[in-house]
């Protein structure tokens, strides 16, 4: 995976914070929202979304939104447990969900917070925390 600035990226949406367990997304920002597409499945996420078709969804070629998210509404929190490389991002009562901009666990993780500090910066800047 290569991380990239935004307005789009390919993420890792993550189960908790105590649970690494991560399923590949695409990230992408425009003017108005904050879109996360799921690019895999997993159980975890199908459930989270409250659907029972993910997979057969994913394999139709579908395009299934974890969240879209009204910009003006976002609420982000960057995570000092993904080394300011994740955030944790709602919009009003929603889910909270984990997105992490590196793989969430392990030395690869360190590797890719450090080759893309500068990326982590554009995102960080593109959604500051509130």
């Amino acid at each position: 995976m290569t991380l990239a600035p935004p307005p789009r990226a390919e993420v890792f949406l993550v189960k908790n914070r105590l649970n690494s367990i991560s399923t590949r997304a695409e990230l992408e920002l425009t003017d108005y929202n904050l879109r996360c597409t799921v690019k895999e499945y997993s159980k975890w996420v199908e459930k989270a979304l409250g659907i029972s078709d993910l997979k057969s969804r994913l394999q139709a070629g579908e395009a299934v939104a974890a969240f879209d998210f009204r910009r003006d509404r976002l609420k982000v929190k960057w995570l000092k447990q993904f080394l300011n490389a994740g955030f944790e991002v709602s919009e009003g009562g929603s889910l909270r969900w984990l997105v992490s901009l590196v793989y969430p666990t392990g030395v690869l993780a360190l590797v890719e917070v450090v080759d893309g500090w500068d990326v982590h910066n554009q995102w960080r800047q593109a959604l500051p925390p509130n």
